[in-house]
C-alpha cells in the first residue's frame, strides 16, 4: 500500500505528457467480423503453441496465488467484520422489530406501485377495446358494403336473364316458334368479299334479290 502511494506522489501530468506523439500514431487495425468463417488459407494452419519459460511460469503462478490469497482474506475480512457488526450490536428482538417494518414498508411500496400500475392497465386496457371495436365496426360497414355489391349483381344477373327468357321457347310456344322456323329460314351458306361485305347464297327461296351486310362495323 505505501508503494502505491509513494506512486501516485511521484505521478506528474504534465502538457508534454498528454500531448499526442504523432510520430509513433497507428490507427487500430481492421479486425475480420466474427460472423464470417474461417479463411480458406488457415483452415489446415495450426498455431504452434506458445511456449512459456520455466522460471516465468513459476513466477507467474506465485503471484497468482499470492494474489488470489490476499482477495480471499480480504473478503473474509470484511464478511466476518460486517456480520459481527450487525450480530453483536444489536439485538434479536430489535432486529426482527426492523425486519417486520421494512419488509411492511416494502409491502405498502408495492401496494402502491401495484395501484398505480392498475390505473395504468385499466387505461390501456380500454384505449386497446375502443379501438378494436373501431376496426370490428369498420370490417362490419366493409362486409355489408361487399355483401349490398354482391346483391345488386345477383338482382342485375337474375333480371338480365328474365328479360331474355321472355324468347324462349316453352310448352305453351313451342307450336309458334315451329311455324316461325319453318317460314323464317336462316341460310348460313353466304361468303365474303374483300370488302368484307357478305354476300348470301341463291339457295335461299325468301330472298328475291341478293343482301349485301357491311361487316366491317362489327371488326
Amino acid at each position: 500500500m505505501l508503494r502505491l502511494v509513494n506512486n501516485f506522489r511521484n505521478l506528474t501530468i504534465t502538457k508534454e505528457s498528454l500531448s499526442i506523439n504523432y510520430t509513433n500514431y497507428q490507427p487500430v487495425r481492421w479486425r475480420k467480423p466474427i460472423w464470417l468463417p474461417v479463411a480458406k488459407t488457415k483452415i489446415f494452419k495450426v498455431p504452434p503453441r506458445t511456449v512459456i519459460p520455466e522460471e516465468e511460469k513459476v513466477e507467474l503462478m506465485r503471484l497468482y496465488n499470492s494474489y488470489r490469497t490476499q482477495i480471499k482474506s480480504l473478503r473474509r475480512y470484511l464478511t466476518y467484520k460486517y456480520c459481527t457488526k450487525f450480530l453483536a450490536s444489536e439485538d434479536p428482538e430489535e432486529q426482527k422489530k426492523i425486519f417486520e417494518e421494512d419488509f411492511a414498508r416494502c409491502i405498502e411500496i408495492n401496494k402502491k406501485w401495484n395501484e398505480e400500475q392498475n390505473v395504468l392497465r385499466e387505461k390501456r386496457v380500454a384505449e386497446e377495446l375502443e379501438v378494436n371495436l373501431d376496426f370490428a365496426r369498420n370490417r362490419i360497414e366493409l362486409e355489408l358494403i361487399k355483401q349490398e355489391e354482391k346483391l345488386q349483381k345477383v338482382e342485375e344477373i337474375v333480371r338480365r336473364e328474365k328479360e331474355q327468357g321472355k324468347s324462349f321457347i316453352t310448352s305453351e310456344n313451342i307450336d309458334e316458334a315451329i311455324e316461325y322456323a319453318l317460314h323464317n329460314s336462316v341460310d348460313y351458306n353466304f361468303a365474303i368479299d374483300l370488302n368484307g361485305e357478305k354476300i348470301f347464297g341463291r339457295e335461299n327461296n325468301t330472298q328475291e334479290v341478293k343482301q349485301k351486310v357491311s361487316v366491317l362495323a362489327n371488326i
